[in-house]
């Protein structure tokens, strides 16, 4: 299950970065990697841009803490 927190969301719409980019950047990533237990980085290329997804991952949920485009 993914959560999306209201901090997330507003970066979606500042950045201009859909729910199904978030998604899919999860699922199919091209790289991932953990900072410490619980948050991981997920990486995925989208045409010419690099979104990056910072997430909290636990057992039951995926928690969208902040994304950008790199």
């Amino acid at each position: 299950m993914l959560i999306f927190t209201h901090h997330a969301l507003k970066r979606m719409r500042e950045r201009g970065i859909s729910k199904k980019q978030v998604a899919t950047t999860i699922q199919h990533s091209e790289s991932a990697h953990k900072e410490n237990d619980n948050i991981t980085v997920f990486i995925r290329k989208f045409d010419s841009n690099t979104l990056e997804v910072v997430t909290e991952v636990n057992d039951t949920k995926i928690i969208i803490i902040t994304l950008y485009w790199i």
